[in-house]
């Protein structure tokens, strides 16, 4: 069981890794203390972005704060369920066999 958890973890998708990644940072930090936005729309001073929210409302989301999450961003659900989603194919098209 252990061999097979060691070759899955080489032969998984480092997109696999970076969504996981990505949704484990957005579930642990204290995003009202932040100010800090990745957006460049939001650095260059462009108030509408269509994006902007996602990751805030993901990280309500997933602390089952479903209100604010829709109000920062109605798609935050859909975006979760799709990375989620993703990740499973990912692990899921991971071929390995035990020599």
């Amino acid at each position: 069981m252990i061999k097979r958890l060691k070759i899955f973890l080489k032969t998984f998708s480092i997109e696999g890794y970076i969504w996981i990644t990505a949704l484990l940072i957005l579930a642990i930090i204290n995003i009202e203390s932040t100010h800090f936005t990745f957006c460049p729309f939001s650095n260059l001073g462009i108030d509408f972005c269509p994006g902007c929210g996602l990751g805030r409302s993901i990280h309500h989301f997933i602390h089952l704060d479903f209100i604010k999450s829709f109000n920062v961003h109605p798609l935050g659900g859909a975006a979760l369920l799709i990375l989620i989603y993703r990740i499973f194919t990912l692990a899921k098209s991971t071929r390995f066999s035990i020599s």
